[in-house]
């Protein structure tokens, strides 16, 4: 015996020494479990009882699918699409086969918050000239736009103290002796102008009642204080305007409950803040960064107000206007990202048939939303183009966007006097539309407007065949926009366009040929291209004069032309609009020779017989009329059809049927007959004599 079996033996010689459980004449099994007979019973096991169990020789442990053969195991393994085949290193979820990995980074939160993190304070501009260990790992680094236009409206709630800090300084300061006062800022590595002035703001001093919190009323009027922000070299503001600069404007106008203008009228503060409310604008600096500006600028002003010497007077509570403090009211109402691209690389953008003119023609609807484009070639070639889609259609131009925008194409006013410098190339942009949202876009969703934009922007200069990476070679760098890239999430998709576009004009072909369409169908049509609007099926059917249940038969058939949305009926798109603008005449025209063709069945079956052979078959199914002529030879008049090959494959058709019928050569039916036909594709008509035919025919 081995010492490693004798080890065993010895281990279990120990249960010889263990008290009794049962006794040897129990059987503890049977004892425990009641198996539905009587103790002493006997079991009739006359008949075999067979159990079926099912025998698998392996199962996938991720699908949980079994397998009766090894061959099917082993053609299942490596293919399960629920095996694990990767993890996020971000939020640490696991990808399977059938997941696309960049839609879940593209939604993956934890890999959104590390990107934003990358891009605290001044944003990507901070990391201009570092090398890509600072950019998120495995990204790919996309061109990055410059912000341009910026507006909105900041709000502080519990910070009238900054307001009633700047009043204390607009009575220190002599405005009539030194007009605006003016003080400089260091900012993001530049020097900065800060200018303070006020005006009249049409607002009602507070009624006696009004709960201003510890702060006495003591003006007779309720002034607005105005702070520029602009490059040290200029010496006002309205020059750095002029010359498009980088800059800040800011109004800041008291708030507090039941707040009204002199006239009377209710001012707006639905969340009733007693603060200040700021009106917003600038160009060139990050969107989120406006805040910050605007803090620092009051810190200056706060240092400055110790400079007059007065013993006592009301601090600034710049504090008070802290960045990470504005009110979740706030909201934007402009921003526009830009790239500048190279003069004569833009023309896919701008063309007739290009980008621009395509979204606002195929994504647009005839009337519901709204959608615009607009082409001024006046300065010159690509001078200003825009197209703008609503936000029911900015989900069309890239998936999961929300925000109605504007993208354009656009020189500067005098392009003639930029020659030879970087502003004779054209911007491209795209801007955020306001009063086409009818929601409210808030501040704190700043970070998603500019993923939005900074996505529209890349998708159509990749659909006009435009880089989305850094290019020297199409792109071009002016004071702000740099040619440089970053690596970071951007969902930039394959063009929609063209596939969009080809899947109406299969729709409008549908509609030119007409087989299955009524006069009801076409009428329907015609009033939504003449008359459109707000229509509902009902009101259709009554301008129409037919009943509303026929009008639903007609929208059915017409299936992806129309749209039917909200109670109402529109054309899917301008670009089907003008396809069937195109056609009506022609569909309406077979329609109507459909009609004549049934009116007529019965004078057919009398010129050409109640015969059931080909050639009979073929002749009431594709002419309409015959005429002997003076020379012999007849003429068949065909029935319309929508192309001249069609026409002419009908003709081959009936020489056949006629050989096979009467035992000629098929040739010789161009002796027999001449033929006339209508296609639609064509406005002449189409006439087949003798010498025609032979060459057609053969």
């Amino acid at each position: 015996m081995s010492d490693d079996l004798a080890g065993v033996v010895a281990e279990f010689s120990v249960l010889d020494e263990a008290d009794l459980v049962t006794s040897d004449d129990e059987d503890p099994v049977a004892s425990a479990v009641d198996n539905g007979y009587e103790p002493g019973s006997t079991i009739d096991d006359s008949e075999d009882v067979e159990f079926e169990m099912p025998e698998f020789v392996a199962a996938c442990r991720y699908c949980q699918t079994s397998f009766d053969t090894e061959a099917d195991a082993l053609e299942h393994e490596w293919n399960c699409d629920l095996e694990p085949t990767g993890e996020c290193r971000f939020c640490g979820g696991t990808h399977i086969r059938k997941d696309v990995r960049e839609d879940h980074f593209y939604s993956c939160s934890e890999a959104e918050q590390h990107e934003r993190r990358q891009k605290r304070g001044v944003r990507a501009r901070t990391m201009r000239g570092q090398d890509s260990k600072t950019a998120v790992s495995g990204l790919r680094k996309f061109l990055l736009p410059q912000p341009h236009e910026f507006s909105a409206y900041l709000k502080w709630d519990d910070s009238l103290s900054t307001y009633f800090g700047l009043v204390s300084l607009y009575k220190m300061h002599d405005f009539e002796e030194y007009g605006n006062l003016r003080a400089g800022i260091e900012f993001g590595g530049e020097e900065w102008n800060v200018e303070f002035s006020f005006k009249e703001s049409g607002v009602a001093t507070p009624e006696d009642d009004t709960d201003l919190g510890r702060w006495d009323w003591r003006l007779e009027k309720v002034p607005e204080f105005q702070v520029y922000v602009y490059p040290e070299a200029y010496p006002e503001y309205s020059e750095a305007v002029d010359d498009n600069r980088k800059r800040a404007y800011f109004k800041v106008s008291p708030r507090w409950p039941g707040i009204k203008s002199e006239s009377g009228k209710n001012i707006s503060n639905p969340h009733n803040i007693l603060g200040v409310d700021v009106e917003t604008k600038g160009s060139y600096f990050e969107f989120d960064q406006y805040p910050s500006v605007l803090y620092e600028a009051l810190r200056e002003l706060r240092e400055r107000q110790d400079e007059f010497g007065w013993n006592s007077f009301t601090e600034i509570d710049y504090q008070a206007l802290a960045p990470e403090d504005v009110h979740n009211s706030s909201n934007i109402t402009d921003a526009e990202l830009y790239v500048r691209a190279k003069r004569g690389e833009t023309g896919r953008m701008y063309a007739f048939d290009g980008t621009l003119h395509r979204i606002a023609l195929i994504l647009g609807g005839e009337r519901s939303g709204y959608s615009k484009t607009v082409r001024d070639d006046r300065e010159c070639e690509g001078w200003y183009h825009t197209s703008t889609v609503c936000a029911m259609r900015a989900a069309q131009v890239v998936g999961g966007h929300e925000l109605p925008k504007e993208i354009k194409h656009y020189h500067v006013k005098n392009p003639d006097a930029v020659a030879g410098t970087p502003l004779e190339n054209p911007k491209i942009g795209v801007s955020y539309q306001n009063s086409l949202y009818d929601d409210t876009l808030r501040f704190k969703d700043v970070d998603r407007l500019h993923k939005e934009l900074d996505e529209a922007l890349l998708n159509v200069l990749d659909w006009s065949d435009l880089p989305v990476t850094p290019d020297h070679q199409k792109f071009v760098k002016d004071d702000y926009f740099k040619v440089e890239g970053e690596a970071r999430m951007v969902k930039v998709v394959d063009n929609p366009l063209p596939r969009i576009a080809e899947q109406q004009d299969d729709e409008i072909r549908k509609f030119a040929v007409a087989g299955n369409m009524n006069e009801t169908d076409l009428d329907v049509v015609e009033e939504l291209l003449t008359d459109g609007g707000d229509l509902s099926p009902a009101e259709i059917a009554d301008k129409i004069g037919k009943a509303t249940s026929t009008v639903y038969d007609s929208l059915e058939r017409l299936g992806k032309l129309v749209l039917r949305e909200y109670g109402h009926v529109e054309l899917a798109s301008k670009h089907i609009a003008e396809g069937i603008v195109e056609h009506i005449e022609s569909a309406r025209r077979t329609v109507e020779a459909t009609l004549e063709e049934a009116a007529d069945d019965i004078i057919r079956a009398d010129t050409y017989g109640d015969g059931n052979g080909p050639w009979e078959r073929w002749l009431r199914n594709y002419v309409r009329d015959r005429k002997e002529r003076d020379d012999g030879r007849e003429l068949l008049e065909l029935a319309p059809q929508a192309t001249r090959e069609e026409v002419k494959r009908i003709l081959r058709t009936g020489a056949s049927k006629w050989a096979e019928v009467t035992g000629n050569d098929w040739r010789q039916f161009v002796r027999e007959f001449d033929v006339v036909g209508e296609a639609y594709d064509t406005s002449a008509p189409l006439t087949y004599s003798f010498g025609q035919m032979r060459q057609l025919i053969g």
